[in-house]
């Protein structure tokens, strides 16, 4: 089902422009699933931080999603959920990791979901409870019919019996990841697959790395 948004006289032809708005088509509720932990790694090895410009990353779901080829609707941006690990209480590193997340969370249409970020002696960092914490959104959000299209941004091929089942729920998805490192299998279970590279990533960065306080 899509709903119909009337362009107000006040959405100037900038706005337009900028989101990629067709103003002929209809528009369908699309939300976003982000994979913090891959987002803000391939933001460093672009550009060598993570300070990312949240309002951008909003404005660039709406343009992949209004400008993928033959798509007849405009996107109605419900809400995009971020999904990352932070370290535990008494860590050193919390606050600035606190600081971090309730940043993005301040940002407009995001919703912050933490699990674990448990640190390993070996330098082989891992999260624990993220991915669950996405599946529970997705398929929730999906069988609760509070969105049509799904954009998921990640590229870890555990994520694929998701992907199936948000399909199996009705729900169309749009695959957004590095064509060069994203599993064939995953690629291939998106309905739409949108490729970023290196210049994508750098793209959405502020100018200077974050810092808390």
């Amino acid at each position: 089902m899509s709903n119909q948004l009337p362009l107000s006289d006040s959405l100037t032809e900038s706005l337009k422009k900028r989101f990629a708005i067709k103003p002929s088509m209809p528009f369908e509720r699309v939300m976003g699933f982000i994979d913090g932990n891959y987002l803000r790694r391939r933001c460093r090895d672009s550009g060598g931080h993570d300070n990312i410009s949240w309002g951008k990353l909003s404005w660039t779901f709406i343009r992949m999603f209004n400008t993928f080829s033959n798509n007849p609707f405009n996107a109605n941006l419900i809400r995009i959920y971020y999904y990352d690990g932070i370290v535990p209480d008494g860590d050193p590193d919390r606050l600035k990791e606190k600081a971090y997340f309730d940043s993005i969370d301040r940002s407009y249409a995001f919703e912050v979901r933490l699990g674990k970020h448990v640190k390993s002696s070996k330098g082989k960092d891992r999260q624990k409870g993220v991915d669950i914490l996405m599946a529970i959104d997705a398929l929730t959000k999906a069988y609760q019919n509070q969105y049509e299209t799904g954009m998921f941004m990640l590229e870890d091929a555990d994520f694929k019996p998701l992907i199936d089942a948000v399909k199996d729920a009705g729900k169309k998805t749009i695959g957004i990841h590095d064509r060069t490192t994203c599993p064939e299998d995953l690629a291939r279970s998106f309905d739409v697959r949108i490729w970023l590279n290196e210049k994508t990533f750098k793209g959405l960065l502020k100018a200077k790395p974050f810092m808390s306080g």
